[in-house]
């Protein structure tokens, strides 16, 4: 009996251990993705405001607008992502209707994005910046995007060299990339 006791003691001990080292590693996670999105963000910030010569008053018109832009587009780009994955990994179970519905709701949130990409730069943005500001700022944004992931890809050059990476080469040609949003013309 002594012996069951013990066993079942260590057991709780382990797990409970185990609970507590995922909770504590779990904030440091969280924290660290913060961090990187903080500097994603400032770094962010700053090639724009340079790219298009922003103004102390047109930066503090513009980044709330841009901010609050951004938010509503990333949810509906998860939320969009979210509805395609359901429907792989469900397609052999969905029925013909629910396989319609589930396009329907897919482009539906795809025009979404384009009605807020309209909202904002035929709108919004306009009443915080000069229009040849807000035309550029599709191609800043698709810069910014560009350089980004040609930063991380160099990261990962590095992390290849000692044991990270993908293993796949980088060389050659960008493959032609999709067109920059917003395409409003």
């Amino acid at each position: 009996m002594n012996n069951k006791y013990n066993k079942m003691n260590n057991r709780i001990i382990y797990f409970l251990t185990a609970a507590i080292f995922l909770f504590a590693t779990s904030g440091t996670l969280m924290a660290q993705s913060q961090e990187q999105i903080d500097k994603f963000n400032e770094e962010r910030k700053v090639y724009f405001t340079e790219e298009l010569e922003l103004t102390d008053s047109e930066s503090k018109a513009f980044w709330p607008l841009y901010d609050d832009f951004q938010n509503r587009k990333m949810k509906l780009v998860e939320d969009e992502r979210n509805t395609w994955i359901y429907a792989h990994k469900n397609a052999d179970n969905l029925s013909d209707k629910e396989i319609l519905e589930t396009l329907q709701k897919g482009y539906s949130l795809k025009e979404k994005q384009l009605e807020l990409e309209r909202e904002y730069y035929q709108g919004k943005f306009l009443d915080a910046l000069p229009t040849k500001k807000v035309l550029k700022l599709g191609k800043v944004e698709w810069d910014f995007r560009r350089n980004l992931i040609r930063r991380l890809r160099e990261e990962g050059k590095g992390r290849r060299d000692h044991g990270g990476g993908s293993g796949k080469k980088t060389e050659g040609p960008e493959p032609f990339p999709m067109a920059p949003s917003p395409c409003l013309l």
